[in-house]
């Protein structure tokens, strides 16, 4: 496989992937504003700072209220996380590498972002139902890739990039969380923001299953750090990181990177960690995959030009 067609299809995945995750922050912090006491702009924020946005955010505008953040997070076209911007992207690299990708899976992605442009065409307002529509749209391409394909560069690369980019979202996530608290004093309602952080990544179902009790801040840290079984885990992610790097060619760099940051999870007591030594283990989560990413980079794509 050229080394571009790999890094298209890597960057296709993360893309869809994020307009995913995007969108279940939508959602989710919708229904947990409708919860929330107090000054319902501070949850809004938070969410600007998970996808490192708030420099550009602020130059656009000026409070964090609902309809503004919704709008900069689905179509601003200065935000180039936008949901609108991402699906762009994705369609740019779906194109590129047509010739790789079955037809139906190109023409979901073009659907997606059809759709999309016709929905903000008919309001201002994007809808909640427009976000779940991103959800089952973005799993559905990812459910055809793995309908016609089960090993290969195609399949690895584009598993990469999902899991890559999963990791990195699940740890922003998880700061935000700690950093809010820490910045708003919103310690009274922490069993509402875990419950939220659950249903953000669908976690509820297999998090009762494992905990068996009620949602406890000591119990979803260990299950969305350390479990092994869950696709929304961090360990989980980096597990299906190392499997994807184990069938590509000079792979062994990254191979221990990844063994040394998985080593370094599940040895952790993160469980008990406070809010401070918490933000700072993820601060090291996230700095490890950033050098994770630029190894691929330097490993496989940067061969053309």
């Amino acid at each position: 496989m050229l080394s571009r067609d790999a890094e298209h299809l890597y960057w296709l995945s993360r893309y869809v992937e994020r307009v995913e995750n995007t969108a279940r922050l939508i959602n989710v912090n919708s229904e947990l504003m409708l919860d929330f006491p107090g000054d319902k702009t501070l949850g809004w924020r938070s969410i600007i700072e998970t996808l490192d946005t708030l420099d550009i955010y602020q130059r656009r505008y000026i409070t964090f209220k609902e309809s503004n953040v919704i709008n900069f997070l689905s179509q601003e076209k200065d935000n180039p996380n936008a949901i609108k911007n991402c699906l762009i992207k994705a369609a740019y690299n779906v194109k590129e590498t047509r010739d790789c990708l079955p037809q139906s899976s190109t023409e979901q992605i073009n659907n997606l972002l059809n759709e999309f442009n016709k929905n903000i065409s008919k309001s201002d307002r994007v809808k909640p139902k427009d976000m779940y529509r991103l959800i089952e749209g973005s799993q559905r391409f990812f459910g055809i890739i793995n309908d016609n394909f089960s090993t290969g560069s195609v399949f690895e690369f584009i598993r990469l990039g999902r899991y890559i980019e999963r990791v990195d979202m699940i740890s922003r996530t998880l700061d935000t969380l700690c950093v809010s608290k820490k910045n708003f004093q919103t310690h009274d309602f922490s069993t509402l923001e875990w419950a939220s952080m659950l249903r953000n990544l669908s976690a509820q179902g297999a998090y009762r299953e494992e905990a068996k009790g009620e949602i406890e801040r000591g119990n979803v840290l260990k299950f969305l750090f350390k479990n092994k079984g869950f696709p929304r885990s961090i360990n989980n992610c980096l597990l299906e990181i190392d499997k994807c790097v184990a069938v590509l060619p000079n792979n062994r760099l990254l191979k221990e990177e990844v063994i040394k940051v998985i080593e370094r999870i599940m040895s952790s007591r993160v469980e008990n960690y406070d809010d401070d030594k918490l933000h700072d283990f993820l601060s090291y989560i996230q700095s490890k995959i950033f050098n994770l990413d630029t190894r691929i980079h330097k490993s496989w794509f940067h061969l053309h030009g």
